[in-house]
């Protein structure tokens, strides 16, 4: 007769999966809510990143976007809603997302010129910054 061994189960593999899928719940649970999110995060690999993107994108959908200038003009070939402070820079200085996401870091700008800004630094992102760095949480 063998003795069949048992597979030695990894506790930090299993502890690392939880702890993913626990994210994944997050992302879908967000996306179930407002499904425009999905389609903006799902290029997105990192899925620590992605959840980040999901909520900024979540409180960002939930501010009085109709308060802003041109936000009548929103579409892909219009107007398109920008972060004057990035969202890629928040994230790796570990910002809120409920900070990003308000709308004094908002604007509707020509998506020609949002498409050319993407993730990098201006005087009104700096400005931005300082902003909604006096922001509660």
């Amino acid at each position: 007769m063998y003795l069949m061994k048992k597979p030695i189960k990894n506790k930090n593999t299993n502890h690392q999966q939880n702890k993913r899928n626990r994210i994944l719940y997050k992302i879908r649970k967000i996306c179930k809510s407002n499904p425009k999110i999905k389609s903006k995060i799902k290029k997105i690999k990192d899925i620590n990143k992605r959840l980040y993107y999901a909520q900024v994108w979540e409180v960002t959908e939930n501010q009085p976007l109709f308060l802003l200038e041109n936000s009548k003009q929103r579409g892909w070939k219009n107007y398109h809603l920008d972060h004057i402070f990035p969202i890629a820079i928040a994230y790796s200085q570990e910002m809120s997302p409920k900070k990003v996401g308000n709308i004094k870091n908002l604007r509707f700008i020509p998506y020609q010129e949002n498409l050319n800004k993407g993730a990098t630094l201006t005087t009104e992102s700096k400005n931005a910054l300082q902003r909604i760095k006096r922001l509660r949480k």
